[in-house]
């Protein structure tokens, strides 16, 4: 059955804002607070804290299938105020690791809270509020992941920087709470499960079993995962790549180049996937992408360097952003918060692959040419797994014996909250 909750547009903002923080003091604060713990006198090598980034995501794709569950029992606001503290308290870990395990235990704590926080819960809530302005709202929402690295991370930074890990990370904790617990009031109260007026529970959507059983499933989350092991191979390598090419302040503006893209390219996607096919726009984003990290991995000039952040930039966000909207549209909301929980958990683990593949290679040949090349083949190969899923109708790969036909369009008798 479905529940609605009756925020809406304000809820957009908050679930962005969240992100936003989120983003900034986790995934992207992640490249600050690795000098901050292998530099001169720091306990730790940048193998181990490359490893336990790695194992940042692999608990946040974990964690983010036991999110899934949970929004399906709990109300949505205690989950995200529970993701923050728990963000926040592996914040405080951070700052006081003097072992490997304090440290493995600050990482995942941050993973799980960062679960709580993002791409799950955030996808929820807008299939609850939204109906005929679903596209645009998922896309508002996911514009706080550029604008989290592009407002949050340099005051991450600068107090890093000034204060050092151990005196900036309580500071991080109390600053994402205070911006975060009070956006949780504006995500809507969890009202009692009712069925969409005009419909029987079984028509709204494809049951959590025949869906992550079905082909089109296994096509379009190995394509995506592909495209994410393949963007955050490069994002992690960028700035060394560019600064051992031509030098850090090219390296530094490339960085701001692709996330400013990323920004106004979630902002178009906002409206052009609304007028678009899904799969084919995804399609054309793991093509433009691939394209991209291939440029980038010849790219030896300033101009040829700008050509390919902008490319790559706008595709980065918008790749996370078509995930949810692609299975709510395949298998519509019955069981959506654990379908995408199943398909988040398996593009995560190819976001963690990525770093680490383009990391080997390039120690393998202290060169940036053959690892970019490399990462960039996944996005090309996704491209080829999400153009066959495209062609499967809506009733085809559905596995076992009770294959769910296709769906009819559920009846929206309540409009969409006005802005």
């Amino acid at each position: 059955m479905i529940s609605r909750t009756g925020s809406g547009w304000p809820g957009v903002a908050a679930l962005a804002t969240i992100l936003a923080a989120g983003v900034g003091v986790t995934f992207y604060g992640l490249s600050v607070y690795l000098p901050a713990l292998t530099g001169a006198g720091a306990d730790f090598s940048l193998t181990t804290v490359s490893v336990e980034t790695a194992f940042f995501l692999v608990v946040n794709g974990l964690g983010g299938a036991a999110v899934a569950t949970l929004l399906t029992h709990l109300d949505a606001r205690l989950v995200v105020l529970g993701g923050l503290l728990t963000t926040a308290l592996g914040l405080v870990l951070v700052g006081r690791a003097d072992s490997v395990w304090v440290l493995f235990t600050s990482y995942a704590l941050m993973g799980a809270g960062f679960a709580a926080t993002s791409v799950i819960p955030a996808s929820h809530l807008v299939a609850l509020w939204f109906t005929r302005r679903r596209t645009v709202a998922m896309s508002l929402v996911f514009v706080g992941l550029p604008v989290g690295g592009a407002v949050f991370t340099p005051p991450v930074a600068w107090l890093v920087e000034s204060r050092g890990i151990e005196g900036a990370s309580p500071l991080l904790a109390a600053g994402l709470l205070a911006i975060g617990a009070p956006m949780t009031l504006l995500l809507g109260p969890r009202t009692s499960e009712q069925p969409l007026p005009g419909s029987d529970p079984e028509d709204v959507g494809t049951p959590f079993g025949g869906a992550v059983r079905s082909r089109w499933f296994v096509l379009v989350t190995a394509a995506l995962s592909l495209g994410m092991l393949s963007q955050l191979g490069l994002l992690a390598h960028l700035y060394h790549a560019v600064e051992t090419r031509i030098d850090a302040p090219t390296a530094a503006w490339a960085l701001s180049l692709t996330a400013a893209s990323s920004l106004v390219g979630r902002l178009v996607a906002s409206w052009a996937l609304t007028r678009l096919r899904l799969s084919t726009a995804t399609v054309w984003l793991l093509v433009t992408q691939g394209t991209a990290i291939a440029v980038l991995a010849v790219a030896d000039r300033g101009v040829v360097v700008a050509l390919g952040a902008i490319l790559f930039g706008a595709t980065m966000g918008n790749l996370q952003a078509v995930q949810p909207l692609l299975l709510l549209e395949r298998y519509g909301p019955l069981d959506f918060a654990r379908i995408l929980g199943r398909g988040n958990l398996v593009v995560t683990l190819g976001m963690a692959a990525g770093p680490v593949l383009a990391g080997l290679l390039h120690g393998w040949t202290d060169d940036y040419l053959i690892p970019l090349a490399v990462t960039a083949v996944p996005a090309l190969v996704g491209a080829a797994c999400m153009a066959r899923a495209g062609r499967l109708s809506p009733s085809t790969g559905i596995a076992g014996p009770t294959s769910t036909p296709p769906l009819r369009p559920c009846p929206d008798p309540t409009p969409d909250p006005a802005p």
